[in-house]
């Protein structure tokens, strides 16, 4: 006779315990296990994806399908692959009370008229070869992509962020803590915000911009429309805007306890004989462009390249 507390796996019910503890434990086998998926996708759907941290690339590329590849961390849970309609998730499951969990590395190739959005803890960021608009997330990752015409935003608190454009009118808006923002080969709106970052802006044609900063610095390179309005803020940090080719504007900068220097002609006055202060009103051209520049503590400089 067998003791009772042994189980009989030759009978029905014990091959079932069995079964039910093999697909509990199969989360776990994941871990620290190669990913490779792939599936059908629209060519112009959605993309969500998000991981904790590691890595995340994503390609665009021509095939209507999406392909994960990369290394599921130790301590993840497992790799959601799922597509509802035109939308298609990628995450990383990690389990809610653990601090053991290693980094996720992950490639996500997409169709390139994707619209993308991607959010991550402290896993790094980068996008390339992607035409949809964008929507980049990260805590202390960094985030470096590429931007066609389509809607971008990107935020991080520590994390740097870096964009290259072609030239082409587009929404760009970057928000950062800490990080610092280089945003290279833009044209239309570009507008941002940053703590103690600094914020670097090279335009083709610049329609729109409006950027804000407490200590950071900020620097705008680039072309005016016709009818382009430039808003720039700074509390502590310095400002700096250089124009190419032709200039029509009327400019209004003003700063409590900084220098203006212009490099059009016109010197800053005192806003009163007994107390801090210079503020610059003049006209430049013909143009109806306009731009306002404000500072507390931190210089302006304008000048024409």
């Amino acid at each position: 006779m067998k003791p009772r507390f042994l189980i009989d796996l030759d009978t029905p019910s014990a091959r079932r315990l069995v079964a039910l503890a093999l697909a509990a434990m199969a989360p776990a086998t994941l871990a620290g296990t190669s990913i490779n998926q792939r599936a059908a996708a629209d060519p112009a759907g959605q993309v969500e994806i998000s991981n904790i941290s590691g890595s995340v690339v994503v390609t665009g590329w021509d095939r209507s399908e999406i392909e994960v590849t990369g290394e599921l961390g130790e301590g993840s849970e497992r790799l959601e692959f799922s597509r509802a309609d035109q939308l298609t998730r990628v995450k990383v499951i990690v389990p809610k009370r653990s601090s053991n969990v290693e980094s996720t590395d992950l490639i996500v190739r997409v169709p390139a008229g994707s619209s993308i959005a991607v959010n991550t803890v402290s896993a790094d960021l980068g996008v390339q070869g992607v035409r949809g608009s964008q929507r980049l997330q990260s805590v202390s990752g960094d985030i470096q992509t590429t931007v066609v015409s389509e809607d971008l935003e990107c935020k991080t608190v520590s994390g740097d962020v870096r964009v290259t454009g072609s030239s082409q009118r587009s929404l760009t808006t970057v928000m950062t803590v800490s990080g610092d923002a280089r945003l290279e080969r833009l044209a239309g709106e570009v507008n941002g915000n940053t703590v103690s970052g600094n914020i670097t802006v090279s335009m083709g044609e610049a329609s729109r911009s409006r950027l804000r900063s407490t200590s950071g610095d900020l620097g705008v390179t680039g072309r005016l429309a016709g009818d382009a309005r430039l808003d720039f803020e700074s509390m502590s940090g310095n400002v700096r805007l250089d124009l190419e080719g032709p200039v029509g504007a009327e400019f209004d900068l003003s700063s409590f306890n900084g220098d203006i220097n212009n490099c059009f002609g016109p010197k800053a006055a005192r806003t009163d004989e007994y107390a801090p202060g210079t503020e610059l009103r003049f006209r430049q051209g013909a143009g109806g462009a306009r731009v306002r520049i404000k500072t507390f503590n931190g210089d302006i400089a304008l000048c024409n390249k």
